[in-house]
């Protein structure tokens, strides 16, 4: 065999190798489908960002999003089942992102914001025995204090917890939590720690829980470095990761806790450069890692987000995935295996007319793990909400 032959070969075999190896979901191979909400189910079109999460004693799927000036809907759908769609009219702006979680003790759904207007904790919840939505001012009705963007809940020790920065300059992070029984209370969390966040808007803030290991909340410091703050019952420890981050750029944080039923646990937080660089700051094994994905998925710079962004941990095969928006309004998704490769899929085409609005979760299909859905909504040129899923066996 001549060696240039030789050579052509052992190309061929690499690159079938590494297609053979990579997560079997590429959009572009036709494993996704996908459902144009607006017009089978006849919802509203979108106007801003969108938020997804699923309600496990039921395994429902959700997600909410901007219909208009006044409203915010939410759509809903049973495993199998069609999706259908409420809209809960609002009296007040929402101040840019928001955020919804399940909560088990009572069997509810909720979603909270800002008030863009008086920079109140808003929340609208709706639970198995009271179904109609419901709205409630936390600051007002509880005391507390002012917010100014892109609060973030979830459910941790059977209570409900909501990270948010201060309405003022220089605030500190907060955290507000519901105990049955009793009431709202409101912790400083800058207090406890010493490291204030930097002061852009809010945006640079995530919180998520990290189930028996306790909670964890990711912010920009004011030393322009990635932190990773880590409670467990009230007790915190901040932790600077990763390299300098970039402190104009106008990006949603993922804090994101991969917990992986068997599988080695994995922390990550993922943030922008100034060189318009992703980066993923992971613990695992016990120690703090950092990642240029820019760098190793060969995505051009820009393709970060630009407008609200997604991640989530994918049990069926124990990989995670991040999606962006770009400036053309297609959708970006990195993808990490569980033993480390990144894949870059651009799941859409571009959709000029539409900003880079997305979001992304996974959901069971059954109780006995037998197969998982990856869901990622977001906007067409025309603002029709179209629903990308892709499902497949459960591996973890």
């Amino acid at each position: 065999m001549s060696r240039i032959r030789a050579t052509v070969l052992a190309a061929a075999l690499t690159m079938v190798a590494a297609l053979l190896g990579a997560p079997a979901a590429h959009a572009g191979n036709g494993f996704f489908t996908k459902q144009d909400l607006t017009a089978t189910a006849g919802a509203p079109t979108g106007f801003g960002p969108q938020v997804g999460w699923t309600t496990p004693w039921d395994n429902k799927r959700h997600f909410a999003y901007y219909g208009g000036d006044s409203e915010l809907i939410v759509a809903s759908a049973a495993v199998g089942g069609a999706w259908s769609w409420t809209s809960l009219v609002r009296r007040e702006p929402i101040n840019t992102f928001y955020s919804a979680y399940a909560y088990s003790w009572d069997h509810s759904s909720r979603i909270v914001y800002a008030d863009g207007v008086t920079h109140h904790l808003i929340e609208w919840w709706s639970s198995d025995t009271s179904p109609t939505w419901q709205k409630v001012d936390l600051t007002a009705t509880h005391n507390g204090p002012l917010i100014q963007t892109d609060p973030h809940g979830y459910e941790q020790d059977g209570q409900q917890h909501i990270v948010f920065r201060d309405a003022n300059p220089g605030g500190p992070l907060w955290e507000a939590v519901y105990k049955p029984g009793g009431d709202w209370t409101f912790t400083d969390l800058t207090a406890l720690t010493g490291i204030k966040p930097a002061y852009n808007e809010g945006w640079w803030i995530n919180a998520r829980s990290l189930g028996l290991d306790g909670e964890a909340v990711g912010y920009i410091g004011d030393d322009g470095y990635p932190h990773v703050l880590m409670g467990q019952r009230g007790r915190w420890l901040d932790t600077r990761v990763g390299v300098a981050a970039d402190d104009h750029e106008y990006y949603t944080v993922n804090s994101m806790a991969f917990l992986r039923y068997g599988h080695l646990q994995r922390y990550a937080f993922r943030y922008i450069t100034s060189d318009h660089h992703m980066h993923e700051a992971a613990w695992q094994v016990g120690r703090w890692t950092d990642t240029d994905v820019t760098a190793v998925t060969g995505a051009a710079p820009r393709q970060v987000p630009n407008t609200t962004s997604d991640s989530f941990l994918w049990n069926a095969d124990g990989s995670e995935h991040m999606f962006t928006g770009t400036d053309d309004g297609t959708v970006i998704e990195y993808v990490r295996t569980y033993d480390g490769r990144w894949f870059l899929w651009r799941d859409t085409g571009p959709n000029p007319n539409s900003p880079g609005w997305v979001c992304a979760f996974a959901a069971a299909d059954d109780f006995t793990s037998g197969t998982e859905t990856e869901f990622y909504v977001y906007y067409d040129d025309d603002k029709h909400v179209i629903v990308g899923d892709l499902t497949a066996p459960f591996q973890a």
